[in-house]
């Protein structure tokens, strides 16, 4: 074969080897890294899945994230304290069924009784209770044998509550464990009864 036949098949394979060179260089330098990361992607998308979690992709940031605070919405704090607030009347009640029926099945000791009622009613003549107009139009103090009951009539609801603030204030250890609870009458009067252990 001539030399000038030759030169074009060695300038096609130089050309063939030039372009399967750059061929294995360019996937050595960009291929591996992509298919890697995307295969990265894809496991970690498959562990997720099998731990019933949501793929790494729809997580929250870890910025976003409360570190174990749980956050709390206005409607589930508004139902906490109705349920709180419930559950506090529900003691109230039973405290206050408990109360009247100690009372009622005690018996009257002639000598603790009224001088027991006394201290009561000293405590409410104070004249505090006028100055502040925080006076009942009528108040009875009983007592018993370790129970005394106290009930008062107001001409209102803002009258009786300045009333019950300042006189359960102001007889602490005369009487330390009481329940109050406050009827409206038909007038539109209150009523306040309070069933307390004093001794």
């Amino acid at each position: 074969m001539k030399p000038n036949s030759l030169t074009p098949l060695i300038a096609a394979g130089a050309i063939v080897l030039v372009v399967v060179t750059a061929t294995f260089v360019l996937r050595g330098r960009d291929g591996p890294s992509a298919p890697a990361a995307g295969a990265s992607a894809a496991i970690e998308a498959v562990d997720a899945a099998a731990a019933g979690q949501a793929p790494p992709s729809a997580r929250q940031p870890p910025s976003d994230r409360l570190q174990g605070t749980p956050v709390v919405h206005p409607q589930d704090h508004v139902a906490r304290r109705a349920e709180m607030r419930r559950q506090h009347e529900e003691r109230t009640a039973r405290l206050r069924e408990e109360s009247i029926q100690r009372y009622a099945s005690e018996q009257v000791d002639p000598q603790w009784a009224p001088q027991k009622e006394g201290e009561l009613n000293t405590v409410a003549d104070n004249p505090l209770f006028e100055e502040a107009g925080a006076k009942p139009t009528s108040l009875s103090i009983d007592c018993r044998t370790s129970m005394c009951r106290i009930d008062g009539q107001f001409a209102d609801r803002g009258n009786a509550e300045d009333w019950i603030l300042m006189y359960m204030a102001s007889v602490g250890k005369a009487m330390p464990n009481s329940v109050v609870s406050r009827r409206v009458n038909p007038d539109g009067s209150i009523r306040v009864e309070i069933y307390g252990r004093a001794r």
